[in-house]
């Protein structure tokens, strides 16, 4: 079998918030952008191949979601991570994981809850907990010899002062950890002890580096699933943003239940997208040689800005990551007030990055650098680093 392809899209007037919004927003068109959490890789043909089909057919009215949806899920989590777990007892769909996040908040918490964050971590976590009325608890990774892990005693800390929900990230965006068994089992361990339900936006779980596995904590145990609400989509493994369609896990019967009855609350219920649905069975059932050669990419592309940063920036560390499409560097040694280092980097290099500021505790003095890129675009993009670098280093 031919190892597949990964493309790169190159400009062509397709309308994206990645790149043609921001060049608009900036008037710039040298503009590189590192910054919205998009490949710049077309999908894989199976999905391609999929929406066609679904296109050819000439309706897209309401879809029913067939059998064979739930059995590719069922089937992808016991490929790749052994979990057993019956999808058609436990599966429902949404439009998106955020909106799915909304229901669960609603169902889980209240107004004045707290809920606990492992920072530096999406800020679309903290917004949400701050526009819905909730408390947002922010308890930082630690770093330790450049690899990120979780530090149990400051999230026991955080479960004392009351947490109601821990809401996580795995893989985590942005540090790129895939968290272990034995991480995520200290979790759990400290989940039950207090009281706490669980949140995961596991969106990420096929961005594994060669080599790595992904754990589900609901995995872990029945006491555990029980408690816990895994969130998926096909959106960021496979580049498909722009379909709107996720769905969640939970073998919990009763959070099923009142999470289906959010979703009449929202009309949300009757039909979901027939391109999303063949999407995710193409994704589950075809994709897994693509996600492979992918990630073999996105590796070499991580080991790329590791080795340039340690040769041309002395002192700029970026993280070591087994998961995802980002590298977390540090800039704190150039001194610059974190609020202004975003702003500084755009003005100046022309590129576009996440300042890690807005990602909670542990973000200031840190940038995001989207990895899924045309390789030559991430040389360039390297090289106006060093001279930022260059410019600032005290």
């Amino acid at each position: 079998m031919d190892r597949p392809q990964i493309t790169f899209i190159e400009e062509g007037g397709l309308p994206r918030l990645k790149w043609e919004y921001e060049k608009e927003r900036t008037g710039w068109e040298d503009l590189l952008a590192f910054g919205t959490a998009d490949m710049d890789v077309a999908c894989p043909a199976p999905i391609l191949d999929a929406l066609k089909k679904v296109l050819e057919k000439g309706h897209l009215g309401y879809a029913m979601t067939p059998d064979r949806y739930f059995d590719a899920i069922h089937n992808w989590l016991l490929r790749h991570c052994g979990w057993d777990v019956d999808t058609r007892c436990a599966v429902a769909l949404n439009v998106g994981v955020y909106l799915s996040a909304q229901s669960i908040l609603d169902i889980l918490t209240r107004p004045g809850d707290r809920v606990a964050l492992l920072t530096p971590v999406h800020f679309c976590f903290k917004r949400k907990l701050n526009l819905n009325g909730r408390v947002p608890i922010e308890c930082p990774l630690v770093e330790i010899d450049g690899r990120y892990t979780i530090d149990c005693a400051a999230l026991e800390a955080c479960f004392q002062s009351g947490c109601r929900l821990l809401w996580m990230c795995n893989p985590h965006n942005p540090v790129g950890r895939a968290w272990s068994r034995q991480e995520l089992q200290k979790i759990a361990d400290l989940c039950l002890r207090y009281d706490v339900y669980i949140m995961s936006d596991d969106v990420y779980c096929g961005l594994l580096f060669p080599g790595q596995r992904y754990t589900p904590i609901a995995s872990l145990s029945k006491e555990i699933s029980y408690r816990t609400v895994t969130m998926y989509s096909t959106s960021k493994s496979y580049n498909t943003t722009g379909l709107r369609h996720s769905f969640i896990l939970t073998e919990n019967p009763e959070l099923l239940k009142r999470y289906r009855e959010d979703l009449d609350r929202l009309d949300l219920s009757y039909g979901q997208s027939s391109l999303g649905i063949a999407a995710a069975i193409a994704a589950f059932e075809e994709c897994d040689p693509w996600l492979e050669a992918l990630m073999e990419k996105i590796a070499e592309h991580h080991q790329l800005v590791t080795e340039f940063c340690r040769e041309n920036l002395p002192g700029a560390r970026v993280a070591k990551a087994d998961s995802t499409y980002f590298a977390w560097i540090d800039l704190r040694g150039l001194g610059i007030p974190p609020a202004k280092l975003g702003y500084l980097l755009e003005q100046e290099t022309h590129m576009v990055v996440e300042s890690g500021i807005a990602l909670g505790k542990g973000g200031a003095g840190f940038i995001r650098l989207n990895l899924a890129i045309d390789t030559a675009l991430l040389q360039e993009g390297l090289k106006r680093l060093q001279t930022f670098w260059q410019r600032y280093k005290r």
